[in-house]
């Protein structure tokens, strides 16, 4: 029996030499518990229709795992129902997740489970779990450890046997007390550690440097649309785009140059959106010229110039009148993110 115990929100920071953090350090690196309460992780975020945690779950059900354990800055029920797989999601702060993550590999221990894949979920890896999960029976160690292709530089990932662990406090300091096998992930990956690399992730995944696509159907190529998604006929769609569930675009719209507008998102007459990301349940009023952007509600980062703005008019932007009720919290790009830099992605 294999089990998967995913952890999501608190970050860990550490040195690919020194191998674990201390507890000071690790609290330290850890997000704030007012920061946590007010933003989605950005795996939680929609990315081309579906966000990085749910296409997690589906990873893990697709290498064969029996019971898969969420835990943590989880804001919404995952969109995958986790059928095939015991799924358990468990909704807590971030001082709490790690206490619970330690308490469910133990009890994995206990239940004589076969494998154990423990995961902290805050970065997009192409990752190929039945590789990796072939790699740890091959070599035989306790603990075997995924490592970021080229740069080598270790990725909150193992893989263990939880019947050869023993106790001692955390389940970090649980996994650190052996010398890891080292598993170079052979494949993309973006640690995800701002909304900069949330838009690349989508570029990325547009220009196939990546495994990330939509999962629908082109109309044509290299232009996606989901259920439900209302495009006026005057409206221009310019590939590579992805127009998400519900979303409706009206007259004389453009969207273009790896634009991705997620669900139950509204773009009124007239509007320009290049090269941007527009996420859930966003209003983009009459006549705008959106480029380089991420908008979130009335939130609006400008990648290109490293300014956000908070819109006070609901007239120009605003979260959506009818967002869906189990996506009602921000990203709040505005307060978390005013100095990001990054240069425009290449239209494929």
């Amino acid at each position: 029996m294999l089990s998967a115990i995913v952890v999501v929100g608190p970050e860990i920071r550490e040195g690919a030499k020194s191998g674990f953090m201390s507890e000071e350090a690790r609290a330290q690196a850890s997000l704030s518990p007012a920061r946590v309460q007010r933003a989605t992780p950005l795996v939680c975020v929609e990315v081309l229709g579906r966000s990085v945690l749910d296409r997690m779950i589906e990873d893990l059900q697709r290498a064969g795992v029996d019971m898969i354990s969420v835990i943590g800055n989880v804001p919404f029920a995952p969109a995958c129902d986790g059928s095939g797989s015991r799924l358990k999601i468990e909704m807590c702060s971030a001082e709490e997740a790690w206490r619970r993550a330690t308490q469910q590999l133990m009890s994995n221990r206990e239940s004589g489970v076969e494998g154990s894949l423990v995961v902290r979920l805050g970065a997009y890896v192409d990752l190929n779990l039945e590789n990796a999960l072939q790699f740890h029976r091959e070599h035989g160690q306790v603990v075997t450890r995924a490592f970021e292709p080229e740069k080598e530089e270790p990725l909150d990932m193992w893989i263990t046997d939880p019947s050869r662990l023993t106790d001692g406090g955390d389940i970090l300091t649980i996994l650190g007390v052996v010398e890891p096998a080292r598993y170079v992930a052979q494949g993309y990956a973006n640690r995800l550690d701002d909304p900069r690399d949330l838009r690349r992730l989508v570029v990325d995944g547009f220009t196939s440097r990546c495994n990330l696509r939509p999962q629908v159907s082109e109309i044509r190529p290299g232009v996606w649309m989901d259920e439900g998604a209302q495009v006026d006929r005057s409206a221009r769609i310019v590939a590579p785009a992805y127009i998400g569930r519900g979303v409706r675009i009206a007259e004389e719209c453009l969207i273009t140059r790896c634009t991705n507008i997620e669900s139950n998102c509204e773009v009124d007459y007239g509007t320009v959106v290049e090269d941007s990301s527009i996420l859930s349940n966003t209003y983009l009023g009459f006549g705008l010229d959106i480029s380089h952007s991420i908008v979130d509600g009335n939130h609006l980062l400008n990648l290109e110039r490293g300014v956000t703005m908070e819109i006070a008019d609901p007239c120009v932007i605003r979260q959506n009148t009818n967002p869906r009720q189990d996506q009602d919290c921000q990203l709040s790009v505005a307060s978390d993110f005013g100095g990001a830099q990054v240069a425009p992605g290449k239209e494929n």
